[in-house]
C-alpha cells in the first residue's frame, strides 16, 4: 500500500474495512465449501466440544452396529441349523413309527435312518458363522454363556460402557465331542413308555470323549427290533424334538431381541448425527446469500479504496 493512503485517515478507514470484509469473505467461503459453521474450537468453543463428544459417540454406535449384526448373523446361521435338524430328527421319528407296521423292512427303513442320521451330524459340525458354531462342541469344549454386543452407553463422567445379550449355548447345542450328555442328539433320554416298557436311547455317537451312559443304546433297528423297542425309540425322538423346539424358540427370541437393537441403534445414530448437525453445520442458503453480499462488499471497498487514493494523489500534484 502507497503512503500516500497509509497516511490518509480516509483511506486508512477505508482499508481497514476492506480488511475486515476480506477476512469475512474468506470465513464465508471456509463454511460454504466445509459445509459446517463450526470448523473449530475458536469458531464456538462450547459447540466444538459438545460436537466433538457426540462424534466419538456416534463411532461407538456405529462399532455396536456391526458387532450387533455379527451377532445377528451367528444366531440365524444357528436358527437355521436348529430348524433343519428339527425337521430331520421329525423324519427319523416318522421313520420309526413306519417301521412299527407288520410287513415293513426294518433294514431298509435303517438304513434310511441312517442316512438321516449323518445328515444330522454334517448340520451339526459345520453350522458355523465366523468361528462360532452354537450347534457343536469341539473336543475339549463345553457349551457355555455368549456375550453379544448390544449397544454402547457414555456415563455422565464419560466413561463408556458396553452392553450384551447373553445367550446360553446348551439350548442348542446338538453334538459333543467332549461330553455327550452336553449334546441333545448325542446325550441319553430315559423313561418308560406307555405300556410301562422302560427305555433309554440316544440318536448320534460322535466318539465322544465322555460317551453316552453303556445302559443306553443308540437309535438304530433291524429286523429283530421288537415294538416295545420302537416305542421306546419314538418316546426318545419326542424328548428331543421338545429340546430342539425350546432351543429354536430361545434362539428366535433372541435373534428378535438382536434385530430390534440393531434397528434402534441406526436410528440413534442418525439422531446423532442430526443433533450434531445443528450445531456445527452451516445454513448453506444464507451462506450462499452471505458469500455474494460480501463479495459485492469487497470489490465496492476495493473501488471506494483506489477512488481515495487516486483523489490523495492527485491533490499532492497541485503542489509540485
Amino acid at each position: 500500500m502507497s503512503s500516500t493512503s497509509l497516511n490518509n485517515a480516509t483511506a486508512a478507514s477505508a482499508l481497514s474495512l476492506l480488511t475486515g470484509s476480506s477476512k469475512a469473505l474468506e470465513r464465508n467461503t471456509i463454511r460454504i465449501a466445509s459445509g459446517r459453521d463450526v470448523n473449530e474450537a475458536s469458531d464456538n468453543a462450547a459447540y466444538w466440544s459438545i460436537a466433538k463428544a457426540m462424534q466419538s459417540n456416534g463411532m461407538a454406535l456405529s462399532s455396536a452396529e456391526d458387532a450387533s449384526g455379527l451377532a445377528a448373523a451367528t444366531t440365524d446361521t444357528a436358527a437355521l441349523g436348529m430348524e433343519a435338524a428339527a425337521g430331520i430328527v421329525s423324519e427319523i421319528q416318522a421313520k420309526l413309527v413306519l417301521a412299527r407296521s407288520s410287513g415293513v423292512d426294518k433294514n431298509a427303513i435303517n438304513s434310511e435312518i441312517t442316512q438321516l442320521k449323518e445328515q444330522l451330524v454334517t448340520i451339526s459340525q459345520s453350522t458355523s458363522f465366523s468361528g462360532e458354531n452354537w450347534l457343536n462342541a469341539g473336543a475339549g469344549a463345553t457349551p457355555g454363556v455368549k456375550s453379544l454386543v448390544a449397544s454402547v452407553s457414555t456415563g455422565e463422567d464419560g466413561t463408556t460402557s458396553v452392553n450384551t445379550i447373553e445367550f446360553d449355548t446348551a439350548a442348542t447345542t446338538l453334538t459333543s465331542e467332549n461330553d455327550a450328555a452336553d449334546g441333545m442328539l448325542t446325550k441319553a433320554y430315559s423313561g418308560t413308555t406307555s405300556n410301562g416298557s422302560a427305555y433309554e436311547y440316544y440318536l448320534l455317537d460322535t466318539g465322544s470323549a465322555t460317551p453316552a451312559p453303556a445302559t443306553a443304546s443308540e437309535i438304530e433297528i433291524s429286523d429283530a427290533t421288537t415294538n416295545d423297542e420302537l416305542d421306546g425309540m419314538i418316546s426318545a425322538t419326542n424328548s428331543m424334538l421338545s429340546s430342539l423346539t425350546d432351543g429354536s424358540a430361545k434362539l428366535g427370541a433372541t435373534a428378535s431381541r438382536i434385530s430390534a437393537n440393531t434397528e434402534f441403534l441406526r436410528d440413534l445414530q442418525a439422531t446423532v448425527q442430526r443433533g450434531i448437525g445443528r450445531l456445527v453445520d452451516a445454513d448453506m442458503e444464507e451462506s450462499v446469500v452471505k458469500q455474494r453480499s460480501l463479495a459485492v462488499q469487497q470489490q465496492l471497498q476495493t473501488i471506494g479504496l483506489n477512488i481515495i487514493n487516486n483523489q490523495s494523489k492527485a491533490t499532492l500534484d497541485l503542489f509540485r
